[in-house]
């Protein structure tokens, strides 16, 4: 499913009164664990991105159920959606054709292994900024459901391609 030009514009917005998205992911038990995230981008219209820097519960989870939800609500009146779809942890040493779903891990980690560098954390307040920022790998969701919770949409699932 392909992500809309407001849908990214707002996940791409970082700082100066923009949006934190929240990563919710499960275990194999049910329990639920969300995260708040702010080094995130859209990569090809369907994958959404973000920095794995200190996710271990995350990715404790996406080993025992791939699923993951990522929730928006934008400062901007009706950019409030939520992407599922199935997601899991790129990280160098991977082999060089390894896939996830459609798209080669290598492709990812060429463009977005080094976050810090490409997008220096000048934005993350002082108080709660690490000292050494240090990326483990790049938490990738492929988005295969949409829902718009704007109030003209109430929740409704979006089941076509924008």
């Amino acid at each position: 499913m392909k992500l809309n030009h407001a849908m990214k514009d707002a996940l791409k917005i970082v700082g100066k009164g923009g949006s934190v998205v929240h990563l919710t992911t499960c275990s194999l038990e049910g329990i639920p664990n969300t995260v708040g995230e702010r080094f995130i981008t859209v990569f090809n219209d369907e994958y959404i991105l973000i920095a794995d820097m200190f996710a271990q519960k995350t990715r404790v989870n996406l080993n025992e159920n791939p699923i993951g939800v990522i929730t928006l609500a934008h400062p901007v009146k009706g950019r409030t959606w939520s992407f599922k779809g199935p997601a899991t942890i790129l990280q160098e040493g991977l082999p060089s054709d390894y896939e996830f779903e459609g798209v080669k891990a290598s492709e990812i980690l060429k463009e977005w292994g080094n976050w810090a560098e490409k997008e220096p954390p000048s934005e993350v307040p002082p108080d709660i900024r690490p000292p050494v920022l240090v990326q483990r790998g790049v938490i990738t969701l492929k988005v295969t459901e949409i829902t718009d919770y704007s109030p003209e949409n109430a929740g409704n699932p979006i089941n076509t391609a924008i």
